[in-house]
């Protein structure tokens, strides 16, 4: 008999691997005001007061919240789903990234979108093909203008002062070292079964670090319906898209970010690039603003204490599964538990967005003392680069039979040096006086876009997740 979690730690499991619901009370959704529970009441007297069927079923019956984090089915399969996602979870499986990137208006933007993802006029070299819904590859402009046009006169649908988007656009993507071809494969193969009843067209990129594929698909179907994702929906591409990867042999996941101890909070893409190119966003001018206040007031920042909250919750929520699990007497099973175990105990309480971005941005401390030490590399080369040249300058004079180093007069021109060396070696030493402080500088720009670059890197959340 296969290994079964009971009802209740499947849904409490659910409950972490679930996306939460965009519109709570209070949360940011909405107006904010608490749903009115008079009809509510109402009905489960109503319902109290009828009398129930005798039935003696104790057939599994899956919870919405659990068949979205790990499918509907038998509890045995339900299970092993639910097993299986913990157990990447606890190795820190790559996990898939799933970003709607736009939305195009008219025949011309839908156009400017395909040129951008095939690259088209950028050479020969550099253009890429254009797979399509249909099966085919297109690689000419004219026939993604016929097809942009197509696309632009289905969505208008006779309508001509209609002002919707007539696509929209979104990028799938993996970690580096992510083999291109099969995530190529397994992003054509997850368009065909999402996107199976509406055109869409889907590109490979490798320029990056990380491969990705750009997809874009006409918001109107083939039966007319127009089509606005959602949270949820974006949480079942990246579940599906993941499962592709698995099929093809890369590993993959597909799990809330509070479900691998961070704070799930939405990180803008602006405010990222603006930290990469060494600026403060708004953003973050703001969340120092705010914990200021905080400061002055006297009292604790509330996040914190969500945070600390749902820490909790998650915390619980694996030592419940890890109780089932070690119980059981399959030595699969109770391997999973000790790895949850090693990833529980590595948890720690997720920091929040606004003190990690105030954190990374200052530490003065090791960029003082790595400014230092570059200034006294920088120094000590120019200094034996301006001593090899001396004698350099000292062995030619030598070599003319003067037999001791001479400086020649201004105006002379010495034997055997010719006007273009001497006019270089003149330059070096004027720039040598200053040239340390200002190469010095130069480096450390450097190595500070360099430092930049990755802490914005380290920045990088779901897209999905949570706004606070």
């Amino acid at each position: 008999m296969s290994f079964r979690l009971s009802s209740g730690t499947l849904d409490t499991m659910a409950g972490v691997f679930a996306p939460s619901k965009k519109y709570r009370a209070g949360s940011g959704g909405g107006t904010g005001k608490a749903p009115s529970t008079g009809g509510t009441m109402l009905g489960l007297a109503v319902a109290s007061m009828i009398p129930k069927p005798t039935s003696r079923s104790t057939a599994y019956r899956s919870s919405p919240h659990t068949k979205q984090a790990f499918g509907g089915s038998a509890q045995a399969a339900v299970s092993r789903r639910a097993v299986s996602t913990m157990e990447r979870t606890a190795r820190r499986a790559p996990e898939v990234m799933v970003r709607i990137t736009g939305r195009q208006h008219g025949g011309g933007h839908v156009l400017a979108n395909f040129s951008y993802i095939s690259r088209l006029g950028h050479g020969p070299d550099e253009e890429l093909p254009l797979y399509t819904s249909d099966g085919d590859v297109i690689r000419d402009g004219g026939e993604m203008q016929i097809l942009a046009q197509d696309w632009h006169e289905w969505e208008m649908g006779d309508d001509a002062r209609r002002k919707g988007a007539t696509s929209i656009s979104m990028i799938l993507s993996m970690p580096t070292g992510t083999d291109p071809e099969r995530l190529k494969d397994a992003t054509l193969d997850f368009a065909r079964e999402e996107f199976a009843n509406r055109s869409w067209v889907a590109s490979l990129h490798v320029d990056r670090d990380h491969p990705h594929v750009h997809v874009t698909f006409a918001r109107r179907d083939h039966d007319g319906r127009r089509f606005h994702p959602d949270r949820d929906d974006l949480f079942r591409y990246r579940q599906r898209f993941a499962e592709k990867l698995r099929d093809r042999g890369i590993e993959a996941n597909a799990t809330p970010a509070r479900a691998r101890g961070i704070d799930p909070a939405h990180e803008p893409i602006a405010a990222r690039k603006v930290r990469e190119k060494g600026g403060v966003p708004r953003l973050d001018k703001g969340r120092a603003e705010r914990a200021a206040r905080y400061r002055e007031w006297g009292l604790a920042d509330p996040v914190e204490a969500v945070l600390a909250r749902q820490h909790v919750t998650v915390r619980a929520a694996y030592e419940r599964s890890i109780v089932e699990l070690s119980s059981s007497p399959s030595l699969v099973d109770q391997a999973v538990a000790k790895s949850l175990e090693r990833f529980v105990a590595s948890m720690r309480t997720p920091e929040p967005n606004s003190t990690k971005s105030i954190r990374l941005a200052a530490s003065p401390d090791r960029r003082d003392a790595a400014d230092l030490e570059v200034r006294d590399r920088v120094a000590a080369a120019l200094a034996r680069s301006r001593a090899m040249r001396e004698q350099l300058e000292a062995d030619r004079q030598l070599s003319e039979g003067t037999g001791r180093p001479q400086i020649a007069r201004e105006g002379e021109r010495s034997a055997g040096v010719s006007d273009r060396l001497r006019s270089l070696m003149e330059e070096a030493n004027r720039q040598s006086e200053n040239a340390a402080p200002r190469k010095a500088d130069d480096i450390l720009q450097q190595v500070r876009e360099h430092d930049r670059a990755h802490r914005g890197r380290d920045q990088i959340l779901n897209k999905g997740e949570p706004r606070r």
